[in-house]
């Protein structure tokens, strides 16, 4: 759906738009995946005065240079057709969410009290494999420190703090409401600060228990804070399920993501895993990240037009009567992947799917392990240094990590999501969908192979052509070299069955 509204005259704008006109917006995150389609969004959508990025440095770029690095992206090609001059609207803060105050200068500071009217917090570390000390540094004390900041500002109209659906993973029911904990955030944070990492770790292995990774727990951490430390504040959290490329805007498929189930998809896809550990009849919780970002901003609005007692939380997830299971999302993305093959591809796309631990263990020792020994034999042989047995056991680790989400039965209620979309205007809903009652999942797996095949992948729809061919080749050697193990096999079994047959 295309933005069919201008935004050009504030007489004609909706009232979603008309709230962020002339608005400065601080966002933390704005560098990743979800940041960067908030920052798109609202440069192309709404007529803000000044959006100001919290980035560092990183692998020798400075913050301006990895400004520039952004808007490189293919995402940024509709903005930049329609407002070429859009970068001044973008001022880089250096800083760092990890560090104490942020790491933000006295002289940012001062201009970010005196000017933001909008906070979205979208920064995270969303590695499951974390180490505490690194989570709890960024996803709970940074959070602490940006409700520090933003009750220093002056103009604040709402603050928004990206959480995720899973922070309560703990639980199988997830309501849109706070959850106590064994031990509150804050009495988490002093541990944190006093004892050194070994001992965190260990005791954070006892406080965690119930949740699968340092993701999920320091986010309910941060949630705790939230909670707590929010009384005097315009807060928000909005709980996004698994967050996979866009449906729409502004482009369909569009992602530079490889966690979750995309980056499964593409590890088939390439050749490279042969075997799924999923329960297929379980509930897919997936979301388009645009359609994420639109409940986001319209949740900000939302905020300062209502009156709450306390603070409003949406579980942004798929709705009842359009639920989605692992087995569709794996079908479809299967029939549309087979279409699409990446030229990239280093093997067959076959792929056995299996909610059985001991038939996966087994499966992934014949499908991986010995594949991949004989080829970094083969490697060692010519000189070369092995590599494949490293990728398969990253991949395993991974694998690992995300078994949780897909074996779990989750429910989540979404009540305040679907008010939140039946409060809009008919206008305001066009400019900022996330209705999830209507969306077509068929279409929007096809759009998500697609995407992530030329995004992601960086391969042109130029090359299906050649990828078919490359995959036909590689068929024909994957089918003779199963049945030639086929073959040998038999062939060892009636060996075996004839000697015993001769005694």
């Amino acid at each position: 759906m295309n933005n069919i509204y201008s935004v050009e005259s504030q007489d004609t704008e909706t009232d979603v738009q008309r709230f962020y006109h002339g608005k400065s917006i601080f966002i933390t995150g704005g560098t990743g995946f979800l940041g960067k389609v908030i920052m798109e969004k609202l440069l192309r959508s709404c007529n803000v005065d000044t959006i100001y990025l919290l980035i560092r440095d990183k692998k020798g770029k400075d913050i301006h240079t990895r400004v520039e690095d952004i808007f490189e992206d293919v995402l940024y090609d509709r903005l930049r057709e329609k407002s070429p001059k859009f970068k001044h609207k973008v001022h880089a803060i250096a800083g760092d969410c990890s560090l104490p105050g942020l790491g933000i200068s006295p002289h940012d500071r001062e201009m970010l009290v005196n000017s933001v009217n909008i906070v979205f917090h979208a920064a995270a570390t969303v590695r499951f494999d974390e180490k505490l000390s690194i989570a709890m540094a960024i996803n709970v004390s940074g959070t602490k420190e940006i409700l520090g900041l933003c009750r220093d500002m002056k103009k604040l109209d709402s603050m928004v703090h990206v959480s995720t659906a899973y922070a309560n993973c703990n639980r199988p029911d997830i309501d849109e409401k706070f959850y106590s904990y064994r031990l509150s955030a804050d009495k988490v944070l002093k541990i944190y600060e006093e004892v050194d990492k070994e001992t965190l770790e260990a005791v954070g292995k006892e406080l965690s228990k119930g949740w699968p990774n340092t993701y999920t727990y320091t986010k309910a951490l941060a949630e705790d804070l939230i909670k707590t430390e929010t009384k005097d504040l315009p807060a928000v959290i909005v709980r996004p399920a698994v967050v996979l490329p866009t449906a729409q805007e502004p482009i369909s498929g569009w992602t530079d993501n490889m966690y979750g189930p995309t980056g499964m998809m593409v590890g088939v896809g390439a050749g490279l895993i042969h075997v799924c550990y999923v329960h297929k009849d379980n509930n897919a919780e997936l979301v388009p990240v645009d359609y994420c970002v639109n409940s986001i901003l319209v949740s900000a609005y939302d905020r300062t037009v209502k009156k709450y007692e306390e603070t409003p939380i949406y579980n942004f997830v798929t709705t009842a009567n359009n639920k989605f299971r692992w087995r569709q999302y794996i079908d479809y993305a299967w029939q549309h992947g087979l279409k699409v093959p990446v030229l990239k591809s280093i093997w067959f796309t076959v792929c056995a799917i299996t909610d059985s631990e001991l038939w996966f263990c087994m499966l992934w020792f014949l499908y991986h392990t010995v594949p991949a020994f004989g080829m970094d034999l083969c490697l060692r042989l010519i000189g070369k240094r092995p590599k494949m047995m490293d990728i398969y056991r990253k991949i395993k680790k991974y694998s690992d990590v995300i078994y949780f989400f897909t074996h779990m039965k989750f429910t989540f209620t979404s009540h305040n999501t679907e008010r939140l979309w039946r409060d809009l205007t008919d206008r305001d809903r066009a400019i900022f969908p996330f209705d999830m009652t209507t969306h077509d999942w068929d279409q929007y797996i096809k759009d998500t192979v697609m995407g992530t095949r030329q995004y992601l992948m960086k391969d042109s729809p130029s090359t299906i052509p050649a990828a078919l061919k490359r995959q036909q080749r590689f068929k024909m050697l994957h089918y003779t070299v199963v049945y030639a193990i086929y073959a040998i096999l038999a062939f060892l079994l009636l060996t075996l069955i004839m000697k015993i047959w001769s005694r």
